[in-house]
């Protein structure tokens, strides 16, 4: 997961309790419900405010209640991303910003004013990012009910989900909408929102290696991009691929993806060769899937903006694959550690583009891997990748990995959708 993150999300005090008689202050919110309304709601920090201004779809100014002053305080979206706007004004004609970042900002406005220019912030763990804005779940009261415009937004389409692990009370909500956007690809997910092409019927597939096994580094995450097409290259000159915050890398020109196949971006650091890119980052940035809250995703956009395919992971919706039938995965923990898969259908099943949990970390197999129809392949958590051969592979993986008192490895797509999974002594899958 991202350092870099982590370190902006920590900048700032963690607010304190203030007793309803004293003044309180932007960083001392009154206790409340973080969803009023809702019994079993979790409790969290509370202000009002009134908005001030609008600055694009995931960022607002306001003047918080009772802290005895004037003062215009940024408030960041928390859980959300929105496009960035390259012309901020009050007057929504005015406003202009990458391709879907003028939508966002827009519905931000009408919500806020239906709302009367009031809004309801809330946090279980107030924090500031490196610019001093605050983070908070932002709502506006419509109809006499307050509406989450974070939810609004994903919904919609208009914005993409970003894990936020230290304050994670909508995280599950925002990326199921997310999920269920990208399934009727509305708002973002319409891959033709931007303009038509180029080569708009060309399909792609993305996924994202963001927990390799070991200690997670910058050399072990990357993302992958295939051409599915079996005739037709691909030009991706000026595509760029993007985490769920900020960072983006863009293909420079003369990047061309053949007939079938591969290139790999990954995210740390050297030189770019054949279908290997190198972002050129310090530090991981794809945050681990471990507590059912957690997850990313790799968004990939074509020169004009559009989003053209994404992996975001965990799945919750629609979580199937057509190999859920036809794999079994068996563990082996003891002495030698492995994991054996068996193709149990009647014909070949490509493995590339899956991969296998160990629970630490996971092994993708390698570009090429086909396994036979009623054949298995062995993959030996150590040894070395340059000694694979026929049906059995290396994970590289030094010393005992798989706890012998029990575990579980899963078989499963890079989203994280299952398709077998073993488990032994106190594991359970």
């Amino acid at each position: 997961m991202s350092l870099l993150r982590r370190t902006l999300l920590v900048l700032g005090l963690l607010a304190l309790g203030a007793p309803p008689a004293l003044a309180v202050t932007p960083g001392h919110g009154r206790a409340g419900p973080c969803r009023p309304g809702d019994p079993s709601s979790p409790a969290c920090q509370v202000w009002t405010a009134k908005v001030k201004s609008i600055n694009d779809g995931d960022t607002i100014g306001v003047d918080i209640d009772g802290d005895g002053s004037s003062r215009v305080f940024q408030i960041r979206f928390t859980g959300i991303q929105a496009m960035e706007e390259t012309r901020y004004s009050q007057d929504v004609r005015k406003l202009r910003g990458q391709c879907h970042a003028v939508a966002a900002a827009v519905f931000v406005h009408r919500l806020v004013r239906l709302g009367h220019h009031r809004v309801r912030l809330t946090s279980q763990n107030p924090r500031s990012d490196s610019q001093g804005r605050l983070f908070r779940y932002l709502a506006v009261r419509i109809g006499g009910r307050w509406q989450d415009v974070g939810q609004a937004e994903m919904k919609r389409g208009l914005t993409l989900w970003m894990n936020e692990p230290d304050d994670p009370l909508f995280n599950e909500t925002y990326d199921r909408l997310g999920q269920e956007a990208a399934q009727r690809h509305i708002g973002m997910f319409d891959t033709t929102t931007c303009g038509a092409g180029p080569s708009q019927d060309i399909p792609l597939k993305t996924w994202v290696m963001s927990d390799p096994p070991g200690i997670d580094s910058p050399s072990g995450e990357w993302v992958k991009l295939r051409n599915l097409d079996a005739t037709r290259s691909i030009d991706l000159g000026r595509w760029w691929i993007r985490d769920s915050g900020l960072r983006r890398f863009t293909f420079p020109a003369g990047t061309r993806l053949g007939p079938g196949r591969t290139l790999t971006l990954h995210v740390g650091s050297g030189a770019t060769s054949g279908s290997d890119f190198y972002w050129g980052l310090g530090e991981t940035i794809f945050e681990n899937s471990t507590t059912g809250n957690d997850g990313d995703g790799a968004y990939v956009f074509d020169p004009q903006g559009d989003l053209r395919t994404w992996s975001i992971y965990p799945c919750l919706v629609a979580c199937t694959d057509p190999n859920q039938a036809a794999l079994r995965v068996v563990a082996h923990a003891r002495g030698t550690e492995y994991a054996q898969v068996t193709n149990t259908s009647g014909q070949p099943v490509g493995l590339y583009g899956y991969e296998l949990f160990f629970g630490g970390g996971n092994y993708a197999f390698p570009e090429g891997t086909v396994l036979p129809a009623g054949r298995t392949l062995t993959v030996y958590v150590g040894g070395s990748p340059a000694s694979d051969s026929g049906l059995a592979q290396y994970a590289g993986i030094r010393g005992a990995y798989l706890p012998d008192s029990g575990g579980a490895v899963e078989l499963r797509t890079f989203e994280e959708t299952v398709l077998s999974c073993s488990s032994w002594g106190s594991g359970h899958c």
